[in-house]
């Protein structure tokens, strides 16, 4: 009797000695799979925020009419994922002016790239404008003078006289060409005092680009020296890697009108290998009131859309 009853005891303890044991191994593979899915997730969103970053950067390069990026950080930060973000600002005849930021969306699911980080609103009049969607501040708009107008077309803005009587003001134009130029010839054309601040490459046929503000194009600076209006050699080649990169990377995510915006900025870059042969469709202008004087009406111009006109400060 004694000995089935030191039988039972230890047979119990055996019994306690597994469900602890068992116990015991479920927690360190929960605390294994908790810190293993949970550095998995990590690894997951911080991939698909380096490809935002790489978004953003290369996009400030190539789809930033006249804008420049001061930075690129995480924001809204989750296990899950969170936001990168890029403030912008333009720069006119020396003033700054604050931009909306370019955001975009990440998780450990994927991205979600800003196909929208130039978004613009409509303006409520017949003069078909577009304002930017965060400071709605007025866009400078290019045209696609190759295409057919049709009625449902916005109308071409023609704003250099305007800008032109205004006084102590400074302003930002976007000007179309009527027949692409080189950059020799822009440089031949434009006064001494206006500054070619950012050049449009133009866009094809099936695209109508006016009511959008992805315009791809090269901001004119000498390296380091932003807003001069000149373009170098070695400009021009990171330009055309940029434009190479972008369709590479993130080709098929950006259509205006059925226009794969990156796939066609590779096949200009293709088109055109070095900046004495490259053509431009347009280019924003920027200076004062006394400088698009100077301007008066060029007869090689199809259309004038004004940006931001702002009074001229004494200290910039």
């Amino acid at each position: 009797m004694k000995t089935d009853i030191e039988f039972n005891r230890l047979a119990r303890r055996v019994r306690w000695k597994r469900w602890l044991i068992t116990i015991g191994i479920a927690v360190v593979v929960s605390f294994g799979l908790v810190v293993g899915g949970y550095q998995l997730l990590q690894h997951l969103a911080a991939k698909s925020s380096d490809r935002d970053m790489d978004y953003l950067q290369v996009t400030a390069e190539i789809l930033a009419p006249n804008l420049q990026s001061s930075d690129r950080y995480l924001a809204n930060t989750t296990i899950q994922g969170g936001q990168v973000v890029s403030h912008r600002y333009k720069e006119i005849a020396g003033q700054r002016v604050a931009w909306s930021p370019a955001v975009t969306n990440y998780s450990w699911l994927g991205t979600e790239l800003g196909t929208a980080i130039n978004a613009t609103d409509w303006g409520n009049t017949r003069q078909d404008r577009v304002y930017d969607r965060i400071t709605q501040q007025r866009v400078p708009q290019f045209y696609d003078v190759s295409r057919r107008p049709t009625k449902t077309d916005p109308r071409r803005q023609q704003d250099l006289a305007t800008v032109a009587r205004t006084s102590h003001q400074v302003a930002e134009v976007a000007l179309t060409f009527k027949h692409p130029l080189t950059y020799a010839a822009i440089q031949r054309k434009l006064p001494r005092s206006l500054t070619a601040a950012w050049y449009w490459i133009g866009t094809k046929d099936s695209a109508s680009p006016e009511l959008t503000n992805d315009y791809l194009g090269i901001a004119g600076g000498d390296d380091g020296a932003p807003g001069t209006g000149r373009l170098t050699t070695t400009n021009y080649r990171y330009f055309r890697s940029a434009l190479k990169q972008a369709n590479r990377e993130f080709g098929g995510t950006l259509r205006t009108g059925g226009l794969d915006v990156f796939k066609f900025g590779a096949q200009y870059a293709k088109r055109y290998p070095s900046l004495q042969t490259a053509k431009f469709a347009g280019v924003i202008v920027t200076g004062n009131s006394a400088a698009f004087k100077q301007l008066g009406h060029p007869d090689w111009v199809a259309a004038s859309s004004a940006g931001i006109v702002m009074p001229q400060t004494a200290i910039q």
